[in-house]
């Protein structure tokens, strides 16, 4: 068995994920422009029938959806973005017989009280989670490593001596 288990950052999964998003944000425009589009059509060809105001109504409604979903993929694109610009080339984690050393802080394995793979934020990639008995978790996407969850458990299992495993209970499967 290798001296540690050396966990990289993956940015390709970060860069396609800005690149869709992007390309959602696209798709929402052109979606927006023919809300307006078939609002105007529809008014004009029932401004006789349909009072003003149940007209003004619906457009608003139809506007305000479609601003309101591309205003979250802009969102959601700024998110991805700034996850990617977060990634720096080198070491994301090592799991070795010491501990597991993860964003510049060590964690010897009598400090380690769970490692787990959380569900991410509003959607967003699950997490890789370690939480120490006495401080603040640190956690990292897992979309961001270039290490399966099945590599992390063995490495986790075997370097701790079988005290911890992945802990992916969270995640509902």
């Amino acid at each position: 068995m290798p001296e540690q288990l050396i966990i990289g950052f993956n940015p390709m999964a970060a860069a396609n994920k800005v690149a869709y998003l992007g390309s959602q944000i696209r798709s929402r425009l052109i979606w927006l422009g023919v809300s307006i589009v078939l609002c105007i059509v529809i008014w004009r060809w029932q401004a006789e029938v349909v009072s003003g105001e149940v007209i003004g109504w619906l457009f608003g409604i139809g506007i305000a959806y479609s601003l309101i979903y591309l205003l979250i993929g802009i969102f959601n694109w700024q998110r991805a973005k700034s996850a990617l610009a977060a990634i720096s080339p080198g070491v994301a984690a090592t799991v070795d017989r010491q501990g597991i050393w993860m964003q510049g802080t060590g964690m010897a394995w009598p400090q380690i009280a769970k490692v787990a793979i959380t569900p991410g934020r509003f959607g967003g990639s699950p997490n890789l989670v370690v939480r120490r008995v006495d401080g603040p978790a640190v956690d990292i996407s897992l979309a961001l490593l270039d290490a399966l969850p099945g590599t992390i458990d063995t490495a986790v299992r075997a370097y701790s001596g079988g005290a911890q495993s992945l802990d992916t209970s969270k995640l509902g499967n």
